[in-house]
């Protein structure tokens, strides 16, 4: 054999540790969508043993082109009759390095606004060691992924199940990181196997046991729990096949709780039925390989390609894909085609079914739980009740949600409450301008009795005082106004003329008291100093003052007052202090009516409040389910100042997912 079809050797870190020029019986298997295998033989004394050790990578070449990368994962050594022994080395295809790592307990992913590429991609990053990236994805799904401590190639290749297009893996090792694509199958005819010319002889095998023509899927939870597809399926739990007018009804129920989604599992089950609904129909061949000789892609046979089988002995003239390809001997044209109208992986899984169902009851599928939460408050219009209450997110089912309300009268426990002083201030602006009206005035009249005589003291008169003498010069002007003074003093009166120097007279007229003086003076001097003494006596006397009756008239003119108060504050100061609590329950009034929203809608008016159905009215998502994983609000408004007592009961299922070891 050339060495370029010998088997290279490579570590866990892709160096090349060498080439195995002794392998003998250099052979491969290729599988649908499936694991490919691989398998060579060493002489137990070949030193390149030791270089193939379990997980290191081994390349299949045929006629100088590479067929895979593979890696060792079995050997067993075998002794012929002559004594020699050979080790037998199998290999599976570097694809199962996905094997290694698991996504551990229970991961989601997928539905509404996440595609497939992303979901392949999550697979993926959960490698310890980043060996495979994706390339392309033909596909632009949005199913809802959920797998539960499974490896990452099973959850690879579950992605595409659900799909009703064909599809086909296609890897590239050639580069690091390895490559992955998901791409469609292609319906056209690649190659073909004939009698007489490629054909060496052929196998029909048709198996009739798995045929179904009506499918009954079911998903997670149990008994009326159970997931079904009615709720988007038109209201039917079954679907139909095409064929069901040629083979009759047969039915099949489809029990697999991996699901959890409606939408997956119909998607899921119609792909299934696809494959179901005609008998399966296997095509052994034995063939010669052409494709080393002719170099023509018509004469190459791959897995995955369609092939027509075409052998008019037996009126075989078909359509199909190749699932499988055995070459034993990489050197050899011979060649086995496993021709399918399905895989029969998918025939068999109904029958696998007891088996999974063995493996799901390890899997706890949850339960119903009567959960009921109470709500007691005062309420008023401007302050409604608000009542929140959560939906976990691992709820599979709302069996039932109703509400319970009671109006009550409105409750307090205390009458007073303890407090303290402080210092208040009114405001330090203010003050200002205020005026009366401006008209007004009038006259006011005292009253009109009155008057009165009023008499004085009858004190005793005095004596007149005596006049000083003077110079012997005439007599001064100040003497003469003196007298005048006291005259007047005595209720007299007089008339005193002086003049100059010359001759003069004094007159003084008097009645009793009263009289009066009458003093004419020439021309004249004195020149004999004299004086002059006056007395005046005044009798013991009184006066009588008489007020007749009369009266007093005030006039107050139109007018107004202003008063102006300056801008100013007050101070009150209250001093620290407590109020004794004077407990006990007081009630109040009680609210006629209500309004309830619930998650913000207004439902109508409810006659019977001992039984409220709520669930139509809670939120919902995209599908129509009521959104898990989120509080959910109800809002209870009295028309008066009441006492509500709420109660919610939600009958419900849910898994075991979700929780914590606390």
């Amino acid at each position: 054999m050339s060495s370029r079809n010998k088997p290279r050797v490579y570590d866990q870190s892709n160096n090349l540790l060498c080439v195995l020029d002794k392998a003998t019986d250099i052979g491969y298997t290729q599988v649908y969508n499936n694991i490919w295998t691989a398998r060579f033989k060493l002489p137990e004394a070949d030193a390149k043993n030791k270089f193939c050790e379990p997980f290191n990578y081994v390349e299949i070449f045929e006629d100088g082109k590479r067929v895979e990368l593979f890696r060792i994962i079995k050997d067993a050594v075998t002794k012929d009759e002559n004594n020699l022994a050979v080790i037998e080395y199998e290999c599976e295809h570097v694809i199962t390095t996905l094997l290694d790592d698991p996504l551990f307990k229970f991961h989601q992913i997928g539905n509404i606004g996440v595609f497939t590429r992303e979901v392949m991609e999550y697979i993926l990053n959960h490698q310890t060691e980043r060996r495979w990236v994706l390339g392309a994805c033909e596909f632009s799904h949005q199913f809802l992924y959920k797998w539960e401590s499974d490896n990452l190639l099973a959850a690879l290749f579950s992605v595409p199940r659900p799909f009703m297009d064909d599809w086909h893996f296609i890897y590239d090792t050639t580069v690091y990181p390895w490559v992955v694509n998901l791409v469609r199958a292609s319906h056209q005819v690649d190659c073909e196997v004939r009698y007489k010319k490629n054909m060496r002889g052929i196998e029909r095998q048709r198996d009739s046991t798995n045929l179904v023509t009506r499918l009954i899927p079911l998903g997670y939870g149990e008994g009326d729990n159970q997931l079904t597809i009615a709720s988007v399926n038109n209201g039917r739990n079954f679907i139909d096949a095409d064929t069901i007018g040629i083979w009759g009804q047969k039915t099949a129920i489809w029990t697999d709780r991996r699901f959890e989604n409606a939408e997956n599992m119909l998607a899921t089950g119609q792909a299934m039925l696809e494959r179901l609904k005609n008998p399966w129909l296997c095509y052994t061949v034995s063939a010669i390989d052409l494709f080393k000789y002719t170099r023509q892609d018509f004469d190459k046979l791959a897995e995955g390609r369609m092939v027509r089988v075409v052998d008019n002995s037996l009126g075989i003239n078909v359509d199909t894909r190749i699932i499988e390809i055995d070459k034993p001997d990489v050197t050899k044209a011979n060649v086995t085609v496993v021709i399918e109208n399905h895989d029969r992986n998918v025939a068999g899984s109904l029958s696998a079914l007891a088996e999974r169902a063995r493996i799901n009851d390890t899997h706890a599928q949850g339960h119903e739980s009567l959960l009921a939460i109470p709500f007691i408050d005062n309420a008023q219009p401007e302050f409604p009740a608000l009542f929140d209450f959560f939906i976990p997110a691992n709820l599979v089912n709302i069996n039932q949600a109703i509400m319970r309300i009671q109006l009550l009268p409105f409750r307090a426990n205390s009458r007073a409450v303890r407090g303290g002083g402080g210092i208040t201030q009114s405001t330090t602006n203010g003050g200002g301008t205020t005026q009366s009206t401006t008209n007004g005035g009038g006259t006011t009249q005292s009253t009109t009795n009155g008057g009165g005589t009023t008499q004085t003291s009858t004190a005793d008169g005095a004596a007149s005082p005596q006049a000083t003498s003077g110079p012997s010069s005439a007599t001064s002007a100040s003497s003469a106004h003196a007298l005048a003074t006291i005259m007047s003093a005595l209720g007299a009166v007089n008339t005193l003329y002086t003049s100059g120097t010359g001759s003069h007279r004094h007159g003084i007229a008097s009645t009793s008291l009263n009289h009066t003086h009458t003093v004419i003076t020439e021309p004249h001097t004195h020149g004999i100093a004299h004086t002059h003494t006056v007395t005046v006596s005044i009798p013991n006397h009184s006066h009588n003052l008489t007020i007749p009756a009369h009266s007093h008239n005030v006039t107050i003119p139109a007018h107004s007052h202003s008063v102006t108060i300056p801008a100013h504050s007050h101070s009150v100061t209250i001093p620290n202090h407590v109020h004794d609590i004077e407990f006990g329950i007081v009630q109040g009034g009680r609210a006629s009516s209500i309004s309830i929203r619930v998650d913000g809608t207004l439902i109508p008016v409810q006659s019977n409040l001992n039984e409220v159905d709520i669930a139509p009215f809670l939120r919902r998502d995209g599908s129509g389910r009521i959104v898990r994983g989120v509080w959910h609000r109800l809002e209870i408004v009295p028309n008066q100042l009441t006492r509500i007592s709420a109660h919610v009961f939600l009958r419900i299922f849910t898994n075991s997912r979700g929780g914590h070891n606390l």
